[in-house]
Parts: structure tokens; C-alpha cells; sequence
């Protein structure tokens, strides 16, 4: 559902001047639709979520507004997809992966991030199983972003990771959550979606970015709920 700018001021019970001034300042997802700008409501709730400037209940369908704030897929629209990511060991993949990355996520130390991720990977694999791994330091602390997101790395060749079901890996997701709660949050729903078949084959090929969007938006609303972002 889309809203108008009247629709969102009352809704975050601020003044029409108020949404103007971020749309000014580019503070808000927007876009304009016959010259009026218009707000999309999921995309409105997981902003609300990570800026927590205003509370917002998205669902309107008795969920938490933790829960219903989430969308990967515009998380997934913040952190990018990257492909063809070289490297020969679980190490120089990683790294690769995070070199390019930095470009959205300027302002995380990503040398010290690689760290960070390293020795947890050491402690565990973050492999999850076919083929999938999601890198992540423990605890985040200075790691965690301004605005959550998650970034798609598709490898040039599989590599070991030590995963349980000794596959190796070609698909690395990253999330940058705005704190620690919000990383569990995102990785969990994030988790459902790929055992979803048309999700799970789309990364696992080299789908076009923007047909990939358009499936994680299709089947997240399909499996969550038309009209929420869990």
C-alpha cells in the first residue's frame, strides 16, 4: 500500500511540513508517482524500525512492531548483491567480500570486521547448509550500522567452510543490524525465505539483480503476509 504525504504524517503524528523537510533532506524512502511523492508502507516500516524516530505499528494485524518491521528485502536493497567475489580459501573470499561491500558501508572498519568474523569463524562454522554461510562477528559492538542491511556475495567457485553437511560454499550473506536484537531478528526471517524453493533457486544462480528483488519481494509477502514486512 502506498501512502500520501498526508497519510504518513498522521500516521507518525508529525506535520505534513516535518515529511517534506525529510524528503528534502533524503532522510525517508520516497519516490514520486505522476508528480506527488508517495511513501511505500513496508519499506516506511523497516526506516521507522532502524531510525526509531517514531513508533509505527506496520501490521495492524496484532504482530509486535519488532517483528513486522522487517523486510529483507529492502535490506537486501541497502547492502546490494555482488558476483563472481574471488578467492580460494574461506579467508581470501571473505575479505574479498567485504572489499566490496565497504563501498555502501563506508563506515565500518572492515579490516578489523574481517577480524572479528575470522575468530568466530574459527570457534563455529556460520555455514548454514547448501551451500549458504552467513559471516558474522560476535558480538557486534562498534560493527553494528546506522541503517540495518544485508549484502548477497556470490562466489567465483565453491570453498570449504567447514560447514556440518560438509558442502561447500558459494553464497555468503552479510548483515549489518543496527544492534545485536535486530541481527537475530533479520537472520531468523532471512533463515525462512531460503527454504523457500523459488528463493533458494534464485540465489543460488546468477539471477538479475532486479528479478532477484522482485522474488524475495513476491515470496516475502507470500509467506509472511500481503501487506506486512514481517
Amino acid at each position: 500500500m502506498n501512502l500520501s504525504v498526508k497519510d504518513l504524517a498522521q500516521l507518525l503524528k508529525v506535520s505534513d511540513k516535518t515529511i517534506y523537510r525529510m524528503i528534502r533532506d533524503e532522510t525517508i524512502p520516497c519516490f514520486r508517482i505522476g508528480g506527488q511523492w508517495r511513501f511505500d508502507r513496508r519499506e516506511i516500516a523497516s526506516w521507522v524500525e532502524d531510525t526509531r524516530e517514531f513508533y509505527y505499528d506496520a501490521s495492524n494485524r496484532g504482530q509486535s512492531q519488532d517483528d513486522g518491521s522487517i523486510s529483507v528485502t529492502e535490506l537486501l536493497l541497502r547492502g546490494g548483491v555482488y558476483y563472481h567475489v574471488p578467492g580460494d580459501t574461506r579467508e581470501a573470499a571473505i575479505m574479498a567480500c567485504l572489499e566490496r561491500i565497504k563501498t555502501t558501508i563506508p563506515q565500518i572498519d572492515m579490516e578489523r570486521l574481517f577480524d572479528a568474523i575470522i575468530e568466530r569463524e574459527n570457534l563455529c562454522s556460520t555455514a548454514i547448509g547448501n551451500g549458504i554461510a552467513f559471516p558474522h562477528p560476535r558480538p557486534f559492538k562498534e560493527f553494528t550500522a546506522a541503517f540495518s542491511s544485508i549484502a548477497l556475495c556470490h562466489l567465483e567457485k565453491p570453498i570449504p567452510f567447514g560447514a556440518l553437511d560438509n558442502e561447500k560454499v558459494d553464497t555468503l550473506f552479510y548483515i549489518f543490524p543496527k544492534n545485536e536484537k535486530r541481527f537475530l531478528r533479520i537472520q531468523s526471517k532471512l533463515s525462512r525465505l531460503l527454504k523457500d524453493d523459488h528463493v533458494i533457486s534464485a540465489v543460488k544462480r546468477n539471477t538479475r539483480v532486479d528479478q532477484l528483488y522482485d522474488i524475495f519481494l513476491l515470496r516475502e509477502a507470500e509467506i509472511f503476509g500481503s501487506g506486512t514486512a514481517e
